[in-house]
């Protein structure tokens, strides 16, 4: 097993998560998944081990999204192609989730948020990077990783108060 090989067996579930929350739509996430893997892989020779490389992929990743020039992985709304696949989705939601309209509703409102206030929450919340951490991986400083942090909380309130 070569190196590359024990990263994609390693990470490849966290990488799918990531996916998932950055994008709203699961077939945009798959997408996003393998654009991931196919420039991490490109790009292999500059991978340092000095850096985790958890980090090194979901800045690939984050990158991919945020700077795609069309809205590819940028969808706004869930999208399914039958009720299978929306029961498969909704079955998927953890158990300890409070309710399902809750957690669509927060979802939606997520996906709703533009690309940098989205990445921020995801990284922050739900893959736990640090503020220092998320700077590095976009490359921005830590001040404005607490900023987007702010303006996000902020428009996720608004949002899911008015629905």
């Amino acid at each position: 097993m070569t190196d590359f090989d024990r990263y994609v067996s390693m990470y490849s579930r966290d990488l799918t998560r990531l996916c998932l929350k950055l994008c709203a739509d699961p077939h945009d996430a798959e997408d996003l998944f393998q654009d991931t893997w196919t420039r991490a892989f490109d790009y292999i020779d500059r991978y340092s081990s000095d850096h985790s490389f958890k980090t090194w992929l979901f800045t690939i990743c984050v990158n991919i999204f945020k700077n795609s020039s069309k809205s590819k992985y940028n969808t706004t709304k869930l999208n399914f192609n039958d009720s299978d696949e929306k029961e498969r989705f909704l079955n998927s939601i953890p158990d300890d989730q409070p309710d399902i309209d809750s957690y669509l509703a927060l979802r939606t409102a997520l996906s709703a948020l533009p690309k940098k206030h989205r990445a921020v929450i995801i990284l922050y919340y739900y893959r736990e990077f640090s503020q220092s951490e998320i700077a590095h991986i976009l490359g921005i400083p830590e001040g404005t990783v607490k900023s987007r942090l702010n303006t996000a909380k902020k428009l996720l309130k608004r949002r899911l108060e008015n629905d």
